[in-house]
């Protein structure tokens, strides 16, 4: 929930220790927006945080899209579109995605320049969540590193590939699997189990270190506990979107 107040800056995050206030993504894009907009001159949000740390999920950066399209959304003189995303960007690459009304794009550059596209069918999905987190920071360096000692190059991906899930697996790849994979090797027995459930997509996620799979067919319970390997991995179920619900304004 994001309220203004008349003065002051608070932020109350629920749920997972993500570390003090002031270097919340959530409380830092509140802060960049009043600082661009000139207003609110304060704010209180709360989050109720579900989505595990560490884990490339993106919830910090999705926390901090919500706050901006909140806070837009209050302002009697909303900024452009244009201008929130950049605001976004400079918070952090994913960001300008999180705070658009897209829910499939191909982005590019620092993430403030994207391509919105058509949303695709719905999927199932599971998540499985290892006991271990990856840094994001260890991660980029992983990927610098073998990107240096490497001289291949990244394959082109069009926003025709991105036109249905079929061609989607064909090119859905993610640099940071092999180099957090090399260190944490249950990431690729847990893609492989993805794999041999049927999931027609199975990568890592973010920087890790959840592992996702994209199912046509909706695996039933007893297929999903198997997927986990073990008491120590979590499985989350969800389903890709399909839209991005408008913000809802209450007294």
């Amino acid at each position: 929930m994001v309220r203004t107040a008349r003065s002051g800056r608070a932020l109350d995050c629920r749920g997972a220790d993500a570390g003090p206030a002031e270097r919340n993504l959530a409380y830092l894009a509140a802060t960049a927006y009043g600082d661009t907009a000139g207003w609110p001159p304060g704010f209180a949000v709360e989050i109720d945080k579900r989505i595990p740390v560490g884990g490339g999920l993106g919830g910090g950066s999705a926390d901090a899209g919500a706050v901006l399209r909140a806070l837009n959304a209050l302002n009697p003189q909303p900024l452009p579109a244009r201008q929130l995303l950049s605001i976004g960007a400079r918070l952090g690459a994913d960001i300008p995605f999180l705070a658009s009304n897209a829910c499939l794009a191909l982005a590019w550059g620092h993430g403030d320049r994207f391509l919105s596209l058509p949303a695709l069918p719905r999927r199932d999905v599971v998540l499985l969540v290892p006991p271990f987190g990856v840094s994001t920071a260890d991660a980029y360096a992983w990927v610098s590193t073998a990107r240096a000692d490497s001289r291949s190059e990244a394959a082109a991906v069009e926003f025709t590939d991105l036109a249905s899930w079929d061609r989607i697996a064909q090119v859905a790849a993610n640099d940071f699997e092999p180099v957090v994979a090399e260190r944490h090797p249950q990431i690729t027995a847990l893609v492989a189990t993805l794999n041999h459930a049927g999931a027609s997509i199975a990568r890592l996620s973010g920087s890790g270190s959840t592992v996702f799979g994209v199912f046509e067919d909706e695996p039933d319970d007893f297929a999903v506990a198997l997927m986990t390997g073990g008491p120590d991995v979590c499985a989350i179920r969800t389903r890709t979107a399909r839209r991005v619900e408008d913000v809802e304004l209450t007294e």
